[in-house]
């Protein structure tokens, strides 16, 4: 889905806060979910993303039907009042592999700066602190640009305290939001 409540300033779908007129029914996803298990051994591995999956009212439905064909799902949720310790368990009952949460600050001021919403910085560390309780793995995304490239090695420390399974670093492409923010030269990115 395309659909979600914040307003990062270098999302590529261009996100907002209500779905697509096209993006796919559940009847299509479900569709589409046997598309990817008919390719066979080794299964892929489903990762619901967006914007925001929670946006999706068919999520769990649609977990439930990857999970029925065989298909690893992860999940990645915004950190939006719907991310709370009830949706978190109620994944993990679902059986999804894993969730990935996006760290892009070391501070508030710098995490929801690039998110553009106030709170998110700590709805991300309270999401990140109840999958440890329930034992749900956490892979942190963070964006790779000129706004975030010094903060790196505080949020480093931030991703070894929440216990992340993974760190992934993802650099600015420079579509949809992304084209007001700016990259990292190529000389840095190669340091990092």
């Amino acid at each position: 889905t395309r659909a979600c409540d914040l307003a990062c300033r270098h999302c590529r779908a261009e996100a907002a806060p209500d779905p697509d007129p096209n993006e796919l029914t559940s009847a299509e996803g479900t569709r589409l979910l046997q598309r990817l298990a008919a390719f066979g051994e080794p299964l892929p591995h489903l990762v619901l993303t967006g914007g925001d999956a929670l946006k999706r009212t068919d999520l769990f439905e649609l977990i439930a039907a990857a999970r029925a064909l065989g298909l690893g799902v992860s999940v990645a949720p915004s950190a939006t009042p719907l991310l709370t310790p009830a949706t978190l368990r109620q994944l993990h009952a679902a059986g999804i592999d894993a969730i990935s949460l996006s760290l892009d600050g070391s501070t508030a001021e710098r995490h929801d700066a690039i998110r553009g919403i106030t709170g998110t910085y700590e709805r991300t560390l309270e999401a990140a602190r109840v999958a440890g309780e329930i034992g749900l793995p956490v892979q942190v995304n963070t964006l790779g640009c000129a706004d975030t490239v010094d903060d790196l090695p505080a949020i480093h420390e931030q991703v070894v305290v929440i216990g992340a399974a993974r760190w992934s670093l993802f650099f600015l492409v420079t579509v949809g939001r992304g084209q007001v923010q700016q990259a990292v030269s190529a000389e840095r990115a190669e340091a990092l």
